[in-house]
């Protein structure tokens, strides 16, 4: 078989065609001559046949060497063959047996040593190929082990190097590379954190809803988080504030960190404890927290968040809802870091109305600091069913009754409570409506439109967890992990309150909004300013450029832009842009004076819209340090749920214990869980307030009351009198009771007036009696009170 092989072969007719070579020897010599011959072409073959399997084996094991070795394998395997046949041809050629055994010990050598060359070039292959291997499945492991940590550990990289740099620095420099990745890019290739992320406090050694977890990340895919990007902010200022409160926090945090771990001999991969991290945290030195303001209803207090398809053990109301999980999944993301003061103002049955009470008045907690962020989370609840019944009373429709709300309240926002120490927050409208208050598809669309139109011509943020799922919910309307349940017993159901799916999923979706937004800012090219700050600032539309006086357009010569020639002064561009928020959008504003009514404004509210430079020039503090105390209107306020202490019957009565000079049958009651001032002895029940030498001037007084139905509250009927002495300055009887089968929170406002003088209100250092007496049906419920001067 091998000698058949051999003649059909171009070595083996080479050595059939030297027989005349061959003739003078003997045949036994002859014989012998060609059994060496076929012996060495046998050898060649094999080894030829081992090196071209090798060969390609190493070729395969790594694409790194490929074109390094490639040409010379190829010239080295050549070599081989036409060594081979060229022995074949000596050996043909020999007279002497000798010299062909000779020739053959030789040519064996030669391709034992190639052999162990190559052996050995193999082997250094697979050395490195599998050096290449491990470093690549660390870099796996490390990026699924901790994405924070390597944002550490790139944070502390750069403060090392920059520690002793005069050049300025802000939070995008030093945390991430350049060009700046996309939230999207992020959040696709770090997907195991934010599972990891989620998991919520109460779950944390079982994980038992780690299936449910990783289905709602396969549903709510990154690029759905990226069409919950509605709107993004006109003006960066705010984006640029809170990105240098977080620095300062970060870098104060990431010291301490790091000298804990070299006391205790802790590798810098090494968890810290968690009372540790808790010190660290509390640190009365550390420079304060970015400040988050979340205001909603009831979905935002987490009603009936704990329903799920694992168990009925759910964590309910404010720890399973969306606020509560945005916050434990932050603070899980950077290792225990909490950057965030992240507080919540949720009442049930409240709305975008009760909120711009709640903000004109100040009636933040005395826990809760002027928000740096404030998201309204109010959409639900003005989308609901006794939004659409206040909007008929009021001879609107619903959407021009969410018209007006939401621009009254942007508007408020908007406009600093005080200049150079209360810039308006970053204001960001997020859209969780996905119920069913309508039943017409085109009519449950009405808050998202209103949100959108109001945000564009803003310049403000907006967040839509509704169009982020509406494809999923709209193709299976029985689901009930991403909205409320509509179904219930194969009935259709009107249902409001959505489950704890859509809340892990709207935590996902609100923190995917705000790091789009760090992102996005650090993504802008940089500029040099005068500031007195040491942080860089980024060109966008609410950073201003002057050249020495005169308006040059804004134009920088950065980012690749050239120096302008300045041959001629080029006309007709635009003037630069008033100060303050454009004129309120109404069917009255018109193109040709848009531009006159917004200057005009700007003038006469200049004091309101300094710059941060100019703050800094007129000797303020930098606002990322600290807020000075928000201005207090109003002389007396509270609102049920909204404060610490304000959630049980014995803080609701220590808040009115000092200006309660009379009570005859009021009490604080928590009927149902809704916390309320009720008149206990029914009928006839009286209680006064009263204040002496008020301190500042009272204009306004404004109950927050709750209306119900049913026999119990048929008739409901509560008289208020205002006195200052022996003046009566508002006198009222407000109604407790509707035919609507809910409850809801009603702001009723009772303006003081003084006839006799023919004056508004009461001055400093007057006396103020308010009583309240129950002259209708059995039970009544107040549920906020504010007496301020406005």
């Amino acid at each position: 078989m091998m000698s058949g092989r051999s003649g059909d072969d171009a070595p083996g007719r080479r050595i059939g065609s030297s027989t005349a070579a061959t003739m003078s020897t003997t045949p036994s010599e002859r014989r012998r001559s060609l059994s060496l011959r076929s012996l060495l072409i046998c050898v060649n073959v094999i080894l030829a046949a081992i090196f071209i399997t090798t060969l390609f084996s190493g070729i395969r094991l790594t694409k790194n060497y490929e074109g390094a070795y490639k040409d010379n394998n190829a010239r080295v395997f050549r070599n081989i063959l036409d060594e081979s046949i060229s022995a074949g041809t000596r050996g043909g050629s020999s007279s002497s047996g000798g010299h062909i055994i000779t020739t053959l010990e030789n040519d064996l050598k030669q391709e034992k040593e190639k052999t162990k060359k190559l052996e050995e070039t193999i082997a250094t292959l697979m050395q490195q190929q599998g050096a290449a291997q491990n470093s690549a499945a660390e870099t796996d492991s490390s990026s699924s082990n901790s994405f924070q940590q390597q944002l550490l550990e790139s944070y502390k990289k750069q403060i090392n190097q920059n520690h002793n740099s005069k050049n300025k620095q802000d939070l995008c420099s030093i945390l991430l590379p350049k060009p700046t990745p996309t939230t999207l890019s992020l959040w696709s290739h770090h997907m195991p954190n934010i599972l990891n992320a989620t998991k919520h406090w109460s779950d944390r050694e079982s994980f038992q809803f780690h299936d449910f977890t990783a289905l709602l990340l396969h549903f709510v895919s990154p690029d759905r988080l990226q069409r919950s990007v509605k709107t993004l902010p006109l003006d960066w200022t705010p984006v640029e504030r809170s990105l240098n409160v977080i620095q300062r926090r970060l870098h104060f945090l990431q010291s301490e960190m790091e000298r804990y771990r070299q006391m205790n001999h802790l590798q810098p991969k090494d968890d810290i404890p968690l009372e540790a991290m808790k010190k660290i945290n509390e640190d009365p030195k550390a420079p304060r927290k970015l400040n988050l303001l979340i205001m909603g209803g009831s979905v935002t207090m987490g009603v009936v968040c704990h329903i799920n398809p694992v168990n009925a053990k759910g964590p309910n109301r404010r720890d399973g809802a969306w606020p509560a999980r945005l916050n434990h999944f932050l603070i899980n993301l950077f290792h225990g870091m909490e950057l965030i003061n992240l507080q919540t103002m949720a009442l049930g049955g409240t709305n975008t109305e009760t909120a711009i009470t709640m903000w004109d008045y100040s009636l933040l907690a005395g826990d809760i600091p002027y928000p740096d962020i404030l998201i309204n989370a109010y959409a639900t609840n003005d989308m609901h069913w006794n939004s659409m019944q206040d909007a008929i009373a009021r001879n609107q429709t619903l959407e021009q009754s969410l018209y007006k709300l939401s621009q009254e309240f942007i508007r408020m926002v908007m406009t600093p409570k005080k200049s150079c120490r209360h810039a308006p927050p970053m204001l960001l409208y997020l859209d969780d409506y996905l119920g069913n208050e309508q039943n017409e598809v085109l009519t449950t669309l009405a808050s998202s439109q209103t949100i959108n139109l109001m945000s564009s011509y803003y310049g403000i943020g907006s967040i839509s967890y509704a169009d982020a799922v509406r494809d999923i919910v709209y193709g299976d309307t029985k689901e009930w992990w991403l909205s409320s349940q509509w179904y219930e017993g194969g009935k259709y159901i009107r249902g409001v309150h959505p489950h704890m799916g859509t809340h892990i999923a709207m935590s996902w979706v609100v923190a995917f909004n705000l790091f789009n937004l760090v992102t996005t800012y650090c993504s802008l090219p940089e500029i040099e300013t005068q500031s007195a700050t040491d942080t860089i600032r980024r060109l966008h539309a609410g950073t201003e450029r002057n050249n020495k006086g005169e308006w040059d357009y804004g134009y920088q010569s950065i980012n690749g832009l050239p120096p302008l020639k300045a041959a001629k002064k080029l006309g007709g561009g635009p003037r630069e842009k008033p100060r303050g928020i454009p004129p309120p959008l109404t069917r009255d504003l018109s193109l040709e004076h848009i531009s006159d009514e917004w200057r005009e404004d700007s003038v006469e509210n200049a004091p309101l819209w300094k710059t941060i430079p100019e703050c800094l020039a007129e000797g303020h503090f930098d606002d990322a340090i600290d807020h000075d105390s928000l201005p207090k209107p109003c002389l007396f306020s509270w609102v049920v749920n909204m404060e610490r202490f304000l959630d049980k019957p014995k803080g609701l009565n220590n808040k009115l214990k000092p200006y309660l000079t009379s009570n005859s049958g009021w009490s604080a009651e928590a009927d149902n869980n809704k916390l309320g001032w009720v008149p206990s002895s029914g009928l006839g029940s009286k209680f006064t307030l009263e204040f002496k030498k008020v301190a500042q001037p009272v204009h306004m007084m404004t109950w927050m009351i709750m209306r119900s139905y049913g026999e119990k509250w048929d008739g409901s009927k509560l008289k208020v009198e205002a006195w200052s002495g022996e003046k009566l300055l508002a006198r009222d009887e407000i109604v407790g009771f509707h035919d609507k089968k809910t409850s809801e929170t009603y702001n009723i406002k009772m303006k003081l007036f003084d006839q006799e003088s023919d004056s508004i209100g009461i001055p400093p250092g007057s006396d103020l009696k308010v009583t309240f007496e129950l002259v209708g049906g059995t039970t009544f419920k107040i549920s906020g009170m504010a007496i301020c001067d406005h």
